[in-house]
């Protein structure tokens, strides 16, 4: 097969005599199968000069295609309401992208083309126009076998794996480390879905990838969804992959620059012991590939091997729970139902097995003790060995306090939920497990003396009372000198977080889940948090995607008498920093005092 880029530009076109040579269209390529069957890889605006090729091409004669998308930010979809082929009668194309929960692909493009946006309508396409939406798994387009991945985008993202004609091209644009470590290079096994990524590209004879920055630009570049250099190049050493083109240019960089990006690329792959060649996608050559991958195979390496599973397909929406506490039970009802997630219970360990094996949801989540109090680890071992007739993996969460955690039990031990848990932060969850993507919220765990903790915290007899001076003065003191906006005293209850003083801000309480404080009193020392938005735990919490956008926290617990933490004097900035040690030691003492005056009645 051969594969042509016409658009090589990341995030937005830049047309101009400094792109002449690499390109100044957004996302688009064109890979074309001895059958001649037509793939489209994403549809930014260099989707414009293809479809008019294509057109041209044809010389009247129908054209059937297929156009997938990796993800639906403007600069790979610009380009579709401006490709030829979809308004002239008589063509069929088939237009393919990832699905998320309750929103379709065919629906997400429409609306760019809305009146407000666009003077012709989705409907007034005179092509006949399919939608297919897509998730992880497999399906085959005439004669190539598409493989599906997601990436590491702030939007859902899917890399594509093509093997037709004996050759295999993956498409992998908008992808960023999982570990943010490997953009400046490193042992991609060192983070498991740094390996999945690796093992999708196994053996490719083409890589296509994503490669905006180098490890110099990326710490100011963190959570945009793009990956370095360097750590393509590691990638594709680990993946024995022949071909390297260096994709997805930053609109800021000229063709020198571009020259620059790739000199770079290949002294790295020098020193790393990358062989391969490597080269920056650029506009208008056609670039044969041929299947190599036998000729590179390392003697019992492992080798990537096509799931069967669907990849046109409605992800399941369903999930198994076996709880022993109502509370636990009605919140998981709650939010499955707000997710439209059909649900199935069990009350033992051979009616869990048999709803498995004859329904197949997609999550299981288990509190901890219920079932018997069977033991977890068996559990898991019994469900990864189960002969259904779905053979998906199914993920398994633990609720509760204590016990195992993730990394002892296995790949199906999906993770721990710790327990008590708002709606809000269960919904996030089930979204993101259930499309099988990294959610950056994590529940605080609980301290191991949590019941004394919140038995001390009680016998204070100050949750729920008025504001009094002598805190108010402190979180002034606190605001003033470290010179930050909000200030709070924090007093973690069993699930929530509640403000006897607060300076700056006016929320009285926030969910436990949500709660800052409450992983500094896990911890028992002082916790800062430089930049909310680089925090795997802390990114997505709703504090920081919404208000009051939490950019920076510091908090000092505050330490009783009996050695139990009852809370946190905290700080709060919209800005990213980082505190002194002075300060830290500051803010201690200031928590040492507001400590002092819990306990003075």
């Amino acid at each position: 097969m051969y594969v042509k880029f016409w658009g090589t530009r990341g995030s937005i076109a830049k047309a101009g005599p400094s792109t002449l040579r690499f390109g100044g269209n957004t996302s688009c390529v064109e890979v074309r199968t001895e059958a001649e069957t037509i793939v489209v890889l994403d549809c930014g605006t260099g989707a414009h000069g293809l479809g008019k090729a294509l057109t041209a091409e044809a010389d009247g004669e129908p054209i059937t295609g297929h156009i997938l998308i990796s993800h639906t930010h403007w600069d790979h979809i610009q380009g579709l309401p401006f490709f030829e082929p979809l308004f002239n009668p008589g063509n069929v194309w088939h237009v393919y992208g990832p699905t998320g929960l309750g929103t379709s692909i065919g629906d997400t493009l429409s609306g760019q083309m809305q009146y407000s946006y666009f003077p012709v309508s989705i409907e007034q396409l005179g092509g006949v126009v399919d939608y297919h939406d897509l998730v992880e798994g497999s399906f085959v387009i005439d004669d190539v076998k598409v493989s599906t991945h997601y990436l590491n985008h702030p939007a859902l993202t899917l890399g594509y794996r093509l093997e037709a004609d004996g050759a295999t091209v993956v498409y992998a644009s908008d992808h960023e480390p999982h570990h943010r470590a490997l953009a400046h290079g490193g042992d991609v096994e060192s983070n498991h879905h740094d390996a999945a990524h690796a093992r999708f590209i196994e053996g490719a004879d083409l890589l296509i990838h994503d490669s905006q920055y180098c490890a110099a630009e990326y710490a100011a570049k963190a959570g945009w969804g793009h990956s370095t250099v360097e750590y393509v190049i590691d990638v594709a050493r680990h993946a024995n992959v022949a071909r390297v083109a260096l994709f997805h240019h930053d609109p800021t960089r000229t063709d020198d620059d571009v020259d620059e990006l790739l000199a770079l690329a290949q002294r790295y792959a020098e020193t790393t012991g990358y062989t391969g060649e490597i080269f920056a996608a650029a506009e208008g050559p056609q670039i044969d590939v041929v299947g190599t991958a036998a000729e590179r195979s390392d003697e019992g390496r492992p080798r990537f091997v096509a799931t069967e599973t669907p990849a046109i397909e409605a992800s399941r929406r369903s999930i198994l729970i076996a709880t022993t506490s109502p509370k636990i039970e009605a919140t998981l009802r709650e939010a499955a139902a707000a997710e439209q997630f059909e649900i199935w219970t069990a009350s033992d360990r051979e009616s869990l097995l048999e709803t498995l094996r004859t329904e197949s949801p997609a999550l299981v989540l288990i509190e901890d003790g219920a079932l018997g109090g069977a033991d977890v680890g068996e559990l898991a071992d019994a469900i990864r060995e189960l002969d259904r007739d779905n053979d998906d993996d199914v993920s398994l969460v633990v609720i509760g306090g204590s016990g195992v955690r993730p990394g002892t039990l296995g790949p199906s031990l999906k993770e721990w939920m710790v327990w008590p848990a708002s709606l809000v932060y269960v919904r996030t969850k089930l979204r993101a497990w259930l499309l099988r993507r990294a959610c950056r919220w994590q529940n605080a765990p609980l301290p191991d003396d949590e019941e004394q903790r919140l038995a001390t915290l009680h016998d204070l007899e100050v949750l729920d009372t008025e504001p009094e001076d002598r805190f108010d003065e402190l979180t002034a003191e606190a605001s003033d000198a470290l010179d930050v906006p909000v200030a709070l005293v924090s007093l973690v209850d069993t699930d929530r977080q509640w403000f006897k003083s607060r300076h700056g801000i006016d929320a009285a309480e926030t969910p436990r889940d949500m709660s800052f404080c409450a992983h500094a009193v896990a911890s028992g020392e002082a916790l800062q948090v430089p930049d909310a938005l680089l925090d795997d735990r802390f990114a997505d919490n709703p504090l920081v995607q919404g208000d009051p956008h939490v950019r920076f926290y510091a908090g000092a617990p505050l330490t009783m008498s009996d050695g139990t933490h009852a809370g946190t004097l905290c700080v709060l900035d919209y800005r990213p920093r980082l505190l002194t040690e002075q300060q830290i030691t500051e803010l201690e003492r200031l928590a040492g005092q507001v400590a002092k005056e819990l306990e003075t009645k």
